[in-house]
């Protein structure tokens, strides 16, 4: 009898340890876990979704339509009308009578603010709107492609919005683009979904100087001549 008693005892304490063991197990696997993602999400960054996302490849390409009318936040806009037979118009050239230095464009998001540089010396500094309902991407980029005009759409509900002959894009990162705005005049405050809204008249401008190519940075703040704070860049 004493005998079964103690194969009892044994058998328990083998259950014991097993529990033990597995429960171990469990705990390492869970903090490795953890471990994992915690440090993965330093390096690997989510996806950034298009600026416009109802256009976020046709806005690539040169759109004009001088019929159509705009809507933005549930209002009607009126689109100005795009004429190419003046796009050899261009306006006084920036940086004209500043000595040869290489072309960079800065935007300090937290003074909603353009820098155009010349080497040193600013050749602009103007207010912009970046994005509202989406973050523009901070990060050191390139003007990629440039367009007279195209048509930009996207966002819902009482955000949604479709412009017609939105004029002078200069695309810097997928569909994310400096461009001239139309919609509203609440420059220095963030109005976008992503992209660099500005005066048409100071988008008209950036156009002409810049060239596809011309280093881009958004910067969480900026101090010229070249202090850029970047939190979290992304890669061009």
């Amino acid at each position: 009898m004493a005998k079964k008693i103690k194969q009892r005892k044994k058998s328990a304490y083998r259950n014991t340890n097993s529990v033990g063991r597995y429960l171990q197990f469990y705990f390492l696997a869970l903090f490795a876990g953890f471990i994992v993602y915690t440090v993965g999400g330093l390096f690997i960054q989510s996806p950034i979704p298009c600026a416009n996302s109802g256009t976020c490849s046709s806005d690539l390409t040169m759109n004009i339509d001088n019929s159509a009318t705009g809507t933005f936040n549930g209002h009607t806009v009126t689109p100005p009308k795009i004429n190419l037979a003046d796009m050899n118009n261009t306006t006084n050239v920036l940086g004209a009578s500043t000595s040869a230095g290489e072309k960079h464009i800065y935007v300090d998001l937290s003074t909603q603010r353009l820098y155009a540089m010349q080497g040193d010396t600013a050749v602009m500094e103007t207010f912009i709107s970046s994005g509202k309902w989406d973050p523009t991407p901070v990060g050191n980029f390139h003007i990629w492609e440039k367009l007279v005009a195209t048509r930009m759409a996207g966002g819902s509900g009482d955000d949604a919005y479709d412009l017609p002959n939105v004029p002078w894009v200069m695309y810097f990162y997928q569909d994310f683009g400096l461009h001239g705005a139309y919609w509203h005049n609440n420059f220095g405050h963030t109005m976008s979904h992503g992209c660099v809204n500005m005066r048409i008249v100071d988008a008209h401008a950036i156009y002409d100087w810049a060239d596809v190519g011309t280093a881009v940075s958004v910067c969480n703040s900026f101090s010229p001549p070249d202090n850029c704070v970047q939190n979290n860049p992304i890669s061009d």
